[in-house]
């Protein structure tokens, strides 16, 4: 075991033993596609958009202290389309498919860059399901917001669509980051290899262990077989 490892004993190492990081990075990249494709189910996305204004009227000239009103509301909009009590409404659209807490799971709702512009964001493993969530929820969210808070005005900017590919989970992305850890833990098996191993087969460890200088070297003798042997 050297006591000094140097960055260019480590290069040496690596391309000594290629093939330890070469099939360990294959192994863990295949083993990332092949989980990610069978074991892994596929998740959908779709999302819609909500405007939010503290009045009652779409007036366009909007004074900061009442967008600043209606950023606010934004959370407290949140807060109510996460109650029971409207998830209830969109459980009976899809005739009662997902309860309240699967549907408070499957929908979050986040301000688009501190806007007035709320954005209702619907993930599942179906994608008409998805779709009909956020529609729903968009159809209903103006009416039980002006119910509950009795003030200001929501309208639907955008409708949600039906996802046509899911967008999880990124095989390419699993693969990739399999690829990369798979060679990391090739490498350290290299290193563990090398650290641990103490057989000498080289002039150089033999000078690199002992003190005492090296007097003399057995050359290795090869036999040569003759080519033209009498039959």
């Amino acid at each position: 075991m050297n006591e000094k490892i140097g960055i260019a004993d480590i290069i040496e190492m690596m391309i000594r033993r290629w093939w330890i990081w070469a099939i360990c990075a294959v192994t863990f990249s295949i083993g990332a596609f092949v989980y990610t494709q069978v074991f892994v189910e596929p998740l959908y996305k779709t999302n819609g958009t909500l405007y939010v204004n503290a009045q009652r009227t779409q007036d366009i000239n909007i004074s900061q202290g009442e967008m600043s009103s209606s950023q606010a509301l934004v959370k407290t909009y949140q807060e109510i389309l996460n109650q029971r009590t409207f998830l209830s409404q969109i459980s009976e659209d899809l005739d009662g498919r997902y309860s309240t807490g699967q549907l408070r799971g499957m929908i979050s709702y986040n301000a688009v860059n501190e806007t007035q512009i709320m954005e209702i964001k619907v993930v599942g493993k179906d994608p008409q399901d998805v779709y009909e969530i956020c529609h729903s929820v968009l159809i209903h969210a103006p009416d039980e917001l002006i119910r509950v808070i009795s003030a200001g005005s929501v309208k639907i900017l955008d409708d949600g669509q039906v996802p046509t590919a899911p967008f999880s989970p990124n095989v390419k992305q699993n693969s990739l980051i399999a690829l990369i850890l798979g060679i990391a833990v090739g490498a350290g098996i290299i290193l563990l290899l090398e650290l641990f191993d103490t057989r000498i087969k080289s002039r150089e460890d033999i000078v690199k262990k002992l003190p005492e200088p090296l007097l003399g070297e057995i050359p290795e003798f090869i036999k040569v077989e003759e080519a033209g042997a009498q039959k």
